[in-house]
């Protein structure tokens, strides 16, 4: 099966994530191809819950294939990621306002790495104060140690 993006063509948002037939796919111009996308969205019925969000009218979209394996565009699109036309790929959505993107690693990334020592047990983002905490709120990481909060 093949997994298309509905995209809103305003600010390139995925609205949604629709399987497709492979059969459908490869008789409408392969994988990844323009006739495919054009094929999805002359085939795909619109959605009344997209519509509803948009205040009773349907937005301009357009299609791309996604990858279910990442295999294509970086990563699996989903709901609320955005489409990046200049590198032709899926960008996740960001966690939080100070995280910033990677590029190369097409990953987000908080303004301290995360602390792989598990031993505080559960471990959150605290965006109000830049840093990780363990899930008792107990303690924070420094970005080399944990300190008593």
């Amino acid at each position: 099966m093949a997994h298309f993006a509905e995209i809103k063509s305003s600010n390139n948002t995925v609205l949604r994530v629709v399987v497709v037939n492979d059969s459908d796919v490869s008789d409408n111009g392969g994988e990844y191809t323009t006739e495919s996308e054009n094929w999805v969205a002359n085939n795909i019925l619109q959605s009344s819950v997209i519509k509803d969000q948009n205040g009773g009218s349907y937005p301009e979209t357009y299609w791309k294939q996604t990858s279910y394996n990442n295999n294509a565009r970086a990563i699996f699109a989903g709901v609320d990621m955005t489409y990046d036309l200049d590198t032709d790929k899926f960008i996740p959505v960001q966690p939080f306002p100070s995280w910033t993107f990677n590029t190369d690693e097409h990953l987000w990334y908080p303004p301290i790495p995360f602390c792989e020592n598990t031993d505080e047990g559960a471990v959150f983002w605290d965006e109000d104060n830049q840093r990780w905490r363990n899930g008792e709120g107990t303690k924070y990481w420094d970005g080399s140690v944990w300190q008593n909060a």
